[in-house]
């Protein structure tokens, strides 16, 4: 754990659960060994693994595509795959809420949302939840319980400042370090740091690194519409306009959302776009269930901390193929802050 993490999680990390999952010991991951229930697949330091959606045309999942369909490309040279896997995998995923005081009108639909997500995943998955407001808190740790989770939730209460970039370091620098296999974020917030000890650059560069993907079910529309109309309540007042009101602070809160969900292979899902939030969270998990792992091992063996452009092609005509854009290769980590 860094500097950072320590600082910010100082004592509002809440004690772990005595059936909390073991993790991987730190500096051996796991290897991918045969269970009752089919494969589970572990982290290779050779390997680079990547979770890929399939869509037709239309916009439908493709399903029963073989090895031999997929083609992976890195800096434009073709790949040997050495793992493929059709079958449902195995996910973790963090529910990563905002629950600054500009969402305390949503947290029932908050509640709603992720019950209705937690029953959509399989037994195996599990779930851990990080609000965030003016610090970041871990208010359940790995589990499939949905009592547990329905139980997390109901202790949620909005207020406070945002604290974003803080929140997603802390989430990938300790609770998702050693997790090995699927892993993704769920996102739920407007964007808007507002008090964040951690750059979006600084947190954009952890989330990439951590291999998780990441979904954004963003609200910043709604935000900016509330900033335009204070706006002009402030103005008629003489009063100064806070900086993260202004439309250039905004614009630039929403291309860190975009970029942080294309950089990692998630999504950002405008939940203007659908009914509620819960029809979100059902996007979410129908994406997760449809994917397909593959692993290769990169023919450029350099250890150079460089970044790896990924291109992923599906045999089948009109085929759009989804993961994420690339990642860094080992050897040069990113140096903790003091």
């Amino acid at each position: 754990m860094s500097h950072l993490t320590l600082l910010i999680w100082g004592l509002f990390w809440p004690a772990i659960q005595d059936d909390a999952p073991p993790q991987a010991e730190e500096g051996v991951p796991p290897q991918v060994e045969e269970t009752d229930t089919g494969f589970r697949i572990g982290v290779a330091v050779d390997q680079v693994f990547l979770s890929v959606n399939a869509r037709s045309a239309q916009g439908g999942f493709l399903r029963g595509l073989t090895r031999d369909q997929f083609s992976v490309y890195e800096d434009g040279v073709r790949q040997e795959i050495l793992n493929f896997y059709s079958e449902a995998l195995p996910v973790r995923v963090v529910l990563l809420v905002d629950v600054s005081g500009s969402t305390r009108g949503s947290q029932s639909e908050i509640r709603r949302a992720a019950l209705r997500f937690v029953d959509s995943l399989g037994e195996e998955d599990q779930i851990a939840v990080i609000t965030f407001s003016s610090l970041p808190k871990l208010i359940l740790d790995w589990t499939n319980d949905r009592q547990r989770i329905q139980n997390a939730m109901l202790k949620i209460y909005a207020k406070g400042r945002t604290v974003l970039n803080d929140a997603l370091y802390v989430t990938c620098d300790d609770l998702l370090a050693g997790v090995s296999g699927r892993k993704a974020i769920i996102l739920l917030s407007d964007g808007i740091d507002t008090n964040s000890m951690v750059t979006p650059e600084e947190a954009l560069d952890l989330v990439t690194r951590s291999e998780a993907m990441t979904y954004v079910a963003s609200t910043v529309e709604a935000y900016w519409r509330g900033a335009m109309n204070a706006r002009v309540q402030l103005m008629s007042r003489g009063r100064l306009i806070p900086r993260q009101m202004t439309d250039e602070y905004i614009i630039g809160a929403r291309k860190f959302l975009r970029t942080l969900a294309d950089r990692t292979g998630g999504r950002v899902l405008d939940s203007e776009a659908f009914q509620s939030l819960s029809d979100v969270y059902v996007r979410v998990a129908e994406e997760l269930k449809n994917q397909y792992y593959i692993s290769y091992r990169p023919t450029n063996p350099a250890r150079d901390g460089s970044w790896r452009d990924v291109t992923i092609r599906a045999a089948v005509p009109g085929a759009v193929v989804h993961t994420r854009p690339g990642y860094y290769a080992p050897g040069s980590p990113p140096v903790p802050r003091p």
